[in-house]
Formats: C-alpha cells, sequence, structure tokens
C-alpha cells in the first residue's frame, strides 16, 4: 500500500496535488508543511498544517512521502525543499495525468507533474522536480535539466537543452536546438530563436502591428 503523502506548501499549487493525489491516484494527504514564518493557519483544506522541522518529526520517512508543491514564483524555495527531503531519506512522487502523452523511456525524476494534456515526447530527458502544465510540449531529444517550470501550452521544439531553474512562460515557443542558460525567466508569448544567456530574463513585446523580443 502507497504512503500518505505530506504536501510542502499551502497555495494554489498544493490545492491541486491534493486533488491529484487523492481523486486521481488514490493516495491520502496527511498534512502539509510550511516554513515556521509562513504559517498562519493550523488546517488547511481539513488537513493539519506544522512547521517543516515538526512534519518531518511527526511523519517521518518511513511512514509517509513528501510532495513539494511551491509553485513558479519561488522556484529555489521549491528545489531547497526537495532537496532538505530526499537528505532526510523521502521518497518524493510524482504525478502524471492520465491524459497526458509522454513516450516510452522517458525518465521521469521525483517531485515531477505532468498536467492534462501535456506532450513528452520519445528521447527527451526530464530532470528532477520539473513542472509542466496542460498542454505544455516538450519534443524529441530535448534536456530539461531540475526544477523547471513550464506554464500552460508552452512549445519547446527539437534537441533544445533547457537549463536548471528556468520559468517558462504561457505560450512561449523555444526553437528547435536552443540553448537557454540556467535561471532564465522565459515570459508568456515569447518566441526565443537564439541562446539564452543564463538568469536572462526575456518577453514578448506587443504593440498593435508587431511582436518582437526585448
Amino acid at each position: 500500500m502507497a504512503k500518505p503523502i505530506v504536501i510542502v506548501g499551502t497555495g494554489l499549487l498544493a490545492e491541486q496535488m491534493r486533488f491529484y493525489f487523492e481523486q486521481q491516484a488514490g493516495r491520502r494527504v496527511e498534512a502539509y508543511a510550511l516554513d515556521p514564518e509562513f504559517l498562519r493557519e493550523d488546517t488547511f483544506l481539513d488537513r493539519p498544517v506544522l512547521a517543516f522541522d515538526d512534519a518531518v518529526q511527526r511523519f517521518p520517512a518511513a511512514t509517509h512521502d513528501v510532495f513539494v508543491a511551491i509553485g513558479h514564483t519561488a522556484t529555489a524555495a521549491r528545489k531547497s525543499k526537495v532537496v532538505a527531503a530526499q537528505a532526510l531519506g523521502y521518497a518524493l512522487p510524482s504525478f502524471v495525468h492520465a491524459s497526458a502523452s509522454v513516450a516510452p523511456g522517458v525518465s521521469i525524476g521525483p517531485n515531477t507533474l505532468i498536467q492534462e494534456l501535456a506532450v513528452v515526447s520519445p528521447f527527451v530527458r526530464l530532470g528532477d522536480d520539473v513542472m509542466l502544465c496542460p498542454h505544455a510540449s516538450i519534443n524529441h531529444h530535448t534536456r530539461v535539466g531540475a526544477h523547471c517550470f513550464f506554464s500552460a501550452a508552452v512549445v519547446v521544439c527539437g534537441e533544445a537543452q533547457i537549463g536548471e531553474l528556468c520559468f517558462i512562460g504561457a505560450n512561449a515557443t523555444i526553437r528547435d536546438r536552443v540553448t537557454v542558460g540556467d535561471g532564465c525567466v522565459i515570459g508568456a508569448g515569447a518566441v526565443i530563436m537564439a541562446d539564452c544567456e543564463p538568469r536572462g530574463v526575456y518577453r514578448a513585446h506587443r504593440t498593435a502591428r508587431t511582436r518582437t523580443l526585448e
């Protein structure tokens, strides 16, 4: 029998993960955990909310799993908690929606979420803790680093290289064979045609008649 899950976070992503795990994967969410400075209430969705250190004492790795549900606004914080949970011996389950298309042989690391109608093509490699929102498409032979977040309807063409800790906004397109450096932010609707420097910010600039990249 699968272990109950402690979710790190109490935001919208945490609420989604509660739905996915309980309603679609048949796994119980036991509690939620936060760093002490973020504690505001004792319960969330009728489950206890505990300080992270208290949660790992009450629900140890021998009896519980952890999923870190910190969203795109705090990717570095999500990485920190994933690393901390792994160091404590927790398994971090992933969730792949039944409507998603993931090619056989694609490696899916811990704490990964692949949502409705997302597509992961053959020979793709996903790092740990990757979030793919609905209709995101990662095409053949692409390499994705750990702790990345792909918003709805992102298209990454074949043989691209996506570094760690990247955020890709809704409806952005990344051309084939492009390299996106670690920590990049790609804005919604941006069309990336050339390599991106690490920690760069790239956004679509729209006017009434044209759209260019700044």
